[in-house]
Formats: structure tokens, C-alpha cells, sequence
């Protein structure tokens, strides 16, 4: 019996220094340092490029522990996208640069050449192993939710499996999600217990889960090391004759594949949840509760699934704005990199671009995402940073275009010159959503729009929390006094330039301004003409708004 353990270590781009130096030394560090004295097992960790960047400047100490673990072949190193995007909805050549940038990163400083990969939020469609072979992974991991949406049995699911798209075959091994609930919460007997029914089967199961769970999340500091957790899961480990911890790599090939697999577009169950409209969200809620009371309700609970990873960029128009931009800069610097492969400006762009695809700040679910602003403004400001320095490279001075730049079937107005960059809504009163200060690449207009969440009714509802320790996904911290008064919703997207008319006299409410307009100018039935002119030295444009309306 094989046990197939590691853990994916992740740091926002954009987060702060002393947060970051915090998840080293309450989770990142001890960890790796408890796993030294246990040197016969054997762990997989990977670690994204952004804490990796951080480790080797601001924390030498974990650097250095990380390479001399995988030098002595204790630990294999997964690869994967540098900056942890979500691989499906970029461009193949991100997909494969990101990749291979951080399997170069891991060869240069540590030596050894990962075979395989972490998938970022294990968000998975369908297309993905032709690109995934093309940037030399053999395996990826996935969570064992994929396989059950195939109609799959979790509970006989062992071993990897092969998936393929056009010829290109990628192994693909299930992450156990009953594992994933048992460590670290439950004693560690428990998991030996579920691991020890599978003896004598010649399989092997996966664990490999966020290691923020080993000290940073709430309360597990003091339960994984100062009430020694760990060390008695790792002791368990190395005294059970009957199993055996392993590289995946090592199991790879000393394996055949448990079968075929195609796997439809997935990600981990929660991840569906948050991915819903708030009013789809709520629904699954109410169903899943009413299902829960039934005899067998466990598994018809099973049976659901939520909405799908790309809705979060209908679902937060912001963020819809972010991945389009991503988007027009991806196509330009790749265009300009294959007519100028040495452009140093456009390698520095493309680099520029690659963290502008940083995950975090592209959804929103238990933690921050979108909603913080410091993770919004690291993806935007090196998207503007791209952008200059492909302007830089082509030589161009100013340009406009109007088109449907964000998919939403209207038409907006791009402006662009060396140091602004600038979105207009035409169709929705003129509105401007962005106003990119190049120089400093900060994006001035940079605000989300105050919306209901699922979780909103849960502050109304809920009290105060107990003891304990819990999966993060099941925290719920006691919340302040009076925290659900200060629920307050936009009427609007939030936007420069958007017009209203309030009645006479009347004093705006600072928290809720449009409650007392009469109309706003900014919706589409109040569409602006905008004409616009442009070359390669200037460009301007000129705002009319039909009905009397003034601009």
C-alpha cells in the first residue's frame, strides 16, 4: 500500500511582506523542518513562484532547507503555472511559458526537473492535456470530485489514470477528499485507519492539499506542532510496516495506469458553490440542507455539483475586465515576441503579463480574492506595466479602438497613449472604468462594486463560533458586534463619470449615494454618442448624450 502525501504551498502575488513572513514561520518552515528529522518519508511539495521568489530573498533559511530535501531525494518538486493562474482560460503559450518558467526556476536553483504538476485550484477542462504535454508534465493532480462527476466511484479510486486531448496522454492522479477532511483535523490513527483498508490492494492514494492547513489556518499552529500533530502522523507513518510513502514519479513508474479517464470541466466542490450567482448560490444551499435530512442524503448531496470557474467573470464584471485586457496584452506581446524573440522590453512584458495572471484576484470565495484590494491592484498594475512596455517596444505613441472589448455584446472605447490607458462605455451613459496611470502602473478607477453574497445571509444568522478545530472551509469566526447592519449594496457598477439626477436640495448618503437618485445616467438605456480620433501622436475623443441630457 502506497500513501502519496505533499503539500501545495501558495502565496498571492501582491500579498503583504509580513504575511507572507508569517506562513513561513508558522507553516512553511516548521514544516519542512519537522519533515528533515523523518527522513524516510517521502513527500511532495510545490510551491508557487511567488513564494518561491520570496523564499530565496526574504527567507534563505526554508529556501535552502526546500533544495536540500529534494537533493537528497526525500521531496519531489512539482512544477505548474509560475504565477498560479488558472490554466484553462489562457492562451496555450502562457499555459506552457508559465509552466516551464517555473520548472526552469526549479532546475537552476535546486537541480532537478519536475515531471509533474499542481493544477492552480484544481480547476480542469477538458482541453487541457494537449498544452500540459507540450510543456513536459507526465502527471497532474486532480481532486477525486472530477472522477465522481464521470459517474466514477470514489470510493474505488486508486492509483493514476490516463486522460488525453488529440493524442497527447497526461497521467492523472485523484485526490482522495475524505483524506483532505481527515488531516490534519482528526487524530492521526483515523487516517490510518481509512488508509489500512486498502492494504493488500496495491494501490495507492493521494493527499496533497494546501499547507497553510499545517499552521497558518485558525488554530492549527498549536494543534499541528505545539500539541505535536505532525510528528505523531509522521511516526504512524514510518511505523506501519504494511505502507509505504512514496514520489509520485516513483509510483509512476513502478506502476500501470488503474485505467482510462476523461474528465469533464471541474474543480473542488466549494469552488463550484462560490462560482454560482448569489441567488443560484442560496438555492444549493436551502437544497443541500433539506437533502441533508434524508436517510441517505450523504450521497444524494454527492450527486450535486455548482456552476462552473469562468462564471466568476460574469458574475464580478471587474474581474471579467481584468481577464480581457489579459487577454489583448497576451495576443500583442506573443505576436511581437515570434516577429522579435531577443526584445528584452517584450520579454520583460511578457513577464509583466504572466503575474497580471496570478489567480487570486480573478474570483472570490472563503478567502479575499477580488474583493481585496491590494491582490486587485498587483494583477492590474502588472497588466499596465505589459502594456507600457509592449507600447515602448512597438513604438506607438496613442491608439483607440472601439469594439466589444469584454464580451458583453456591447461596444466600449479603448485609449491608449504612453501614459494613460483608459476604458469608455459608450452604451452604458459613457461611464469609464479604467484609467490606467502608466508611469505608475495604477489603475485609479480600480473599485468593485459592493453585490450580495451567499455568505451575507450567514452574517445576519450567525452567532458566535466555539472552540475548536475545523476545515477552513467550515470556519465560521465570530463576528463583530453590529457587522450585518453594515451590509450596503451598489445600485449601479461603480464607475467615473456616471451621471444621475437626485431630487433638489437633497444631501447624498456617503454610504449609499444612488439610494436616492431618480434616474442614472449610466445603464444602457442611456447610451452617449463618443466620437473618437486618433494617430500615432495623440488621439482625443469628444462625449454627446442624446435626450438633453448634458455630458
Amino acid at each position: 500500500m502506497t500513501f502519496l502525501f505533499g503539500v501545495h504551498n501558495h502565496q498571492p502575488a501582491g500579498n503583504f511582506d509580513d504575511v507572507m513572513a508569517d506562513a513561513v514561520k508558522r507553516a512553511y518552515q516548521p514544516f519542512l523542518e519537522l519533515a528533515r528529522a523523518f527522513p524516510s518519508i517521502r513527500l511532495t511539495v510545490h510551491c508557487t513562484g511567488t513564494l518561491l521568489e520570496f523564499l530565496r530573498d526574504r527567507a534563505p533559511r526554508a529556501f535552502d532547507l526546500l533544495g536540500a530535501l529534494a537533493a537528497r531525494g526525500q521531496i519531489e518538486l512539482l512544477t505548474g503555472g509560475f504565477y498560479e493562474p488558472i490554466l484553462p482560460v489562457l492562451p496555450d503559450h502562457d499555459k506552457i511559458g508559465q509552466i516551464q518558467h517555473l520548472s526552469e526556476f526549479l532546475k537552476s536553483h535546486f537541480g532537478v526537473r519536475p515531471r509533474g504538476m499542481w493544477l492552480a485550484e484544481r480547476v480542469w477542462e477538458p482541453h487541457l492535456p494537449r498544452a500540459l504535454s507540450d510543456a513536459g508534465v507526465e502527471f497532474v493532480l486532480v481532486d477525486d470530485r472530477h472522477f465522481a462527476l464521470t459517474g466514477m466511484d470514489t470510493a474505488e479510486l486508486a492509483g493514476y489514470y490516463v486522460t488525453e486531448e488529440q493524442g497527447a496522454k497526461i497521467a492523472v492522479f485523484p485526490i482522495s477528499e475524505r483524506l483532505r477532511y481527515l488531516v490534519p483535523f482528526a487524530e492521526p490513527a483515523a487516517t490510518l485507519d481509512y488508509l489500512r483498508a486498502w492494504r493488500g490492494r496495491g494501490a495507492g492514494l493521494t493527499l496533497v492539499d494546501d499547507g497553510e492547513k499545517f499552521g497558518l489556518w485558525p488554530g492549527t499552529y498549536r494543534h499541528v506542532y505545539e500539541d505535536g500533530w505532525l510528528a505523531r502522523f509522521f511516526e504512524a507513518l514510518g511505523s506501519a510496516d504494511w505502507l509505504e510513502t512514496a514520489a509520485f514519479s516513483d509510483f509512476l513508474d513502478a506502476h500501470p495506469a488503474t485505467g482510462p479517464v476523461y474528465l469533464p470541466t471541474a474543480s473542488y466542490s466549494e469552488m463550484g458553490h462560490w462560482a454560482l450567482p448569489t441567488r443560484a448560490g442560496m438555492a444549493l444551499d436551502e437544497t443541500k440542507r433539506r437533502l441533508a435530512a434524508l436517510p441517505d442524503g450523504d450521497r444524494l448531496v454527492g450527486l450535486l455539483r455548482g456552476g462552473f470557474w469562468r462564471t466568476f467573470l460574469i458574475k464580478y464584471p471587474e474581474v471579467g475586465d481584468l481577464y480581457w485586457k489579459m487577454l489583448r496584452l497576451s495576443r500583442v506581446i506573443h505576436e511581437g515576441l515570434v516577429a522579435h524573440p531577443d526584445d528584452q522590453r517584450l520579454r520583460e512584458a511578457r513577464l509583466a503579463l504572466w503575474r497580471g495572471q496570478a489567480n487570486d484576484a480573478y474570483w472570490h470565495g472563503v478567502f479575499g480574492g477580488c474583493y481585496l484590494p491590494h491582490l486587485r491592484r498587483a494583477v492590474k498594475s502588472a497588466l499596465l506595466t505589459a502594456e507600457r512596455l509592449e507600447g515602448q517596444a512597438g513604438g506607438r505613441r496613442a491608439w483607440c479602438t472601439r469594439d466589444d472589448v469584454n464580451g458583453d455584446g456591447l461596444s466600449e472605447i479603448l485609449l491608449g497613449t504612453p501614459e494613460l490607458s483608459l476604458t469608455l462605455h459608450p452604451e452604458r451613459g459613457g461611464t469609464l472604468t479604467e484609467i490606467g496611470w502608466k508611469p505608475r502602473a495604477l489603475d485609479v478607477a480600480d473599485v468593485l462594486t459592493r453585490r450580495p453574497e451567499v455568505y451575507h445571509e450567514q452574517v445576519k444568522a450567525r452567532g458566535a463560533v466555539g472552540d475548536g478545530v475545523r476545515t477552513i472551509h467550515d470556519a465560521r469566526p465570530a463576528k463583530e458586534a453590529g457587522l450585518d447592519a453594515l451590509l450596503a449594496y451598489d445600485r449601479f457598477r461603480r464607475a467615473s463619470l456616471l451621471d444621475g439626477l437626485f431630487p433638489a436640495g437633497d444631501a447624498l448618503d456617503p454610504v449609499e449615494p444612488w439610494a436616492g437618485a431618480h434616474q442614472a445616467l449610466g445603464d444602457a438605456s442611456m447610451a452617449c454618442r463618443i466620437a473618437t480620433e486618433a494617430d500615432r501622436a495623440s488621439a482625443s475623443l469628444s462625449v454627446d448624450r442624446p435626450n438633453g441630457y448634458p455630458c
